[in-house]
Order: structure tokens, then sequence, then C-alpha cells
């Protein structure tokens, strides 16, 4: 089985009398979660086909409808949410993809999670807690395992490093950890830079500390940086900076710890869609990548009709920030949904659907389901809506 409860989407998982074996925590709650949802319309319980009704006559009457999310959704759902966004004229804002348009514009160098196994000598985890949001990266790829030209894995082949605002738990087995003051970000990024560049930093960090980062990044052979959400959204200027320093003296590769374990995926259709022949019309889809909900295009307190497709947008944005009607497409109880105007409960990709998906390296993944269920995918909530409006 291959489990979707992040963007790594491990295949080794094993469901066997009613135990969920090899996933890690996350994948276990993911996969066992019995926090679903019923239909609802006004916070009132209703049939499906009336909550499905419901939200085809809100977009319907909508007239700067956004929609929001698409990471958590198979390729095939997302592609059909593309379609329902261009019919209502609505923008499609999905957080945190930025730095993959970096990648698939060839602007950022990349690399595959094997490759990273097999080559990594350098590993830098920037701004982000993979033992938190991704605890089978270190295990499977990025550390601790023997590759093709790291036989010796983490003990002698292996450098890991952490840059964060804080000290992780990622923090506490790598060999160098970097804590930086939220306020002088760009001073610890400029500092970095100047050692790099074989100057003597002007900064109030610790100097010989940075120069001694500075050359271990120098002396790798095969080095990775794991970006987390904050170091891949806008402005993204640092660590595209880094990179290109990086790679005068070494090779570098970039890999973003995605929040959603499809977030690639539409990343790559946007992208496609967008440079289609024909499309210079202005369409109103957008592919909004900022890590808050304020980011260009619509913005989202101008909205008057707000999807949320397997997102939960108040938990990052407070409720009164909200003012358009909100429909909410999700296989679980969220923060979002308790506020919804609409609630359409769907089946979870890789639980009780099927379909694929674009792990965060790039590499298409068929994703089987689990058990069968009677709730209809996000994929078919979509076609009927697409239908309707």
């Amino acid at each position: 089985m291959v489990c979707t409860g992040c963007a790594l989407l491990c295949d080794d998982t094993r469901i066997e009398k009613n135990e969920c074996r090899h996933a890690c925590r996350i994948g276990d709650a993911h996969i066992t979660s019995t926090n679903q949802i019923d239909p609802m319309v006004n916070q009132s319980p209703v049939d499906i086909d009336t909550a499905i009704k419901s939200a085809a006559e809100i977009l319907v009457s909508s007239e700067k409808p956004v929609f929001v999310g698409f990471g958590n959704s198979v390729t095939e759902a997302q592609a059909i949410g593309i379609k329902l966004a261009e019919k209502v004229g609505a923008e499609i804002k999905t957080f945190h993809t930025g730095i993959f348009d970096d990648i698939l514009n060839g602007r950022v160098k990349t690399c595959t999670l094997p490759e990273v196994r097999d080559y990594a000598d350098v590993i830098v985890f920037l701004g982000c807690d993979p033992m938190n949001t991704h605890p089978r990266l270190l295990s499977r790829y990025a550390y601790y395992p023997r590759g093709e030209k790291r036989q010796h894995g983490w003990e002698e082949d292996r450098t890991a490093i952490t840059i964060d605002l804080r000290f992780s738990h990622t923090a506490s087995i790598c060999k160098d950890a970097h804590t930086i003051d939220p306020h002088r970000q760009i001073e610890f990024m400029d500092a970095l830079m100047d050692a790099l560049s074989n100057k003597v930093p002007k900064t109030t960090y610790d100097k010989k500390r940075i120069l001694k980062l500075a050359g271990t990044l120098k002396k790798a052979e095969f080095g990775v940086i794991f970006a987390g959400t904050g170091a891949s959204a806008p402005p993204r200027d640092g660590t595209v900076r880094l990179m290109d320093r990086l790679n005068e003296s070494s090779d570098f590769r970039l890999l973003p710890l995605a929040p959603g374990y499809n977030l690639r995926s539409i990343a790559e259709q946007l992208r496609q869609r967008c440079n289609r022949p024909g499309d210079d019309d202005g369409d109103a889809v957008d592919s909004g990548s900022s890590s808050d909900a304020s980011n260009g295009g619509r913005d989202l307190h101008e909205a008057d009709c707000i999807l949320c497709l397997g997102f939960d947008l108040m938990n990052s944005l407070p409720p009164h920030g909200i003012n358009g009607k909100m429909i909410v497409i999700d296989p679980n109880e969220t923060l979002t949904s308790r506020y919804a105007d609409v609630v359409i409960p769907c089946a979870a990709g890789g639980i009780d659907c099927t379909g694929s998906a674009v792990r965060m390296d790039g590499e298409t993944v068929e994703v089987p389901m689990i058990r069968e269920s009677e709730r209809l995918s996000d994929g078919a909530i979509l076609k009927r809506l697409l239908e309707v409006v």
C-alpha cells in the first residue's frame, strides 16, 4: 500500500488484522482516522445530494470565487478541480508551491530521493523539522540508510546540518545546528553568502561557526537542501541565491518538504495549463504560492466564495478574515468545516479511493485503495459540480 500521510508516499505500508505496519505516527493516524464528517448545510445535517446542490448554487451565484488547497487530492481530482475553476472563473491558490515552480522551470537544481540515499554526503534541513513532518525521510533516504556511494551511512559518510528558527527534534541528531533569530534571518543568509565567497562575514552571529559551515558546504560532493515551508515561500530570493552561490563551488540540489502529499502534482498541472497555446486570455485560474493567504491575484478577504479542497484554511487564517461563503470538501472534520456554509465529505486518496500522485521529488506513484467505502471521492464530487454549474 502507499501511504498518503505526507509527500514521501511510502510504498511499504501494510495493513494486517486491523493493524497498520511500517507506517510512521503520521501515516498511522492518517490511515486509521475515524474523525469523519457528515454532509452539512449551514451547520445542519443533510444528504450528500443536497450538499452538492447547495455548493453548486453558491458557485453559480459567486462573482469572485477562490479555490484553495488541492495538495491532499489525487492527480485526477486536481485536474477536474482546475476545469471547474475555469468554468466558474475561480482563482486557484495552492500554498507552498512556489519553490516547485522554480524547480520545474529549471531555475533550481533538484534530484530524486533515491539519489539522496545513494550519493548525498551533506544534507541541510533549512527551515524544516522532518522528524515531525516527514518522519521516515531520515530513515529511508536522507541520513541513516547506506547508499550506493555512502556505504557507511550517517556514522562516517553523511553530515547533517539544520538551519532553523528553533532547536528542533531534527537538530538534536545533526552534527551542526544553527538557530536563527526570527528578526535576523537575512543577516544570517548574507553572512553565509560572504563566507561562501571567502570573505569574513560582518555579522553579530558567531563568525567562526559560519565560516566552518561555509567550509563544510563547499566541500560537499553531492549536497542536498531540504527546504521547509518558510524557506520555500515568497520571498524565496534567499534560498535561490544560496543555491546559486553553492553551485559555484560545489554540487547542491534542493527538495521542498511540501505539507500536502500531492502538492507537486498541482504545481505541475497549473504550470502546464499556463503554458498551453492560446492561454493568454488572462483566465482567472492562478497558482498562488504564498505561505499566508494574501498573495497576488484575488485576495481571500475579497472572495465571495471559497472552496477548500482537502485544506484546513482556518488553521492558518482567522475566521474573521473570511467574508465569503465557504464550501469544504474534505474526508475529515477540520476547524474550517466547523465554520463552513456547506460541508461535503469525500473519500480519502489512498485510503478509500484510488488515483495517482506525484512524490515530492517528481516520481509518479499509483495510489491503490486500502478499503471500500460508500463515500464519493473528491474527484466524483467535483465532477458532479462541473456538470451542474
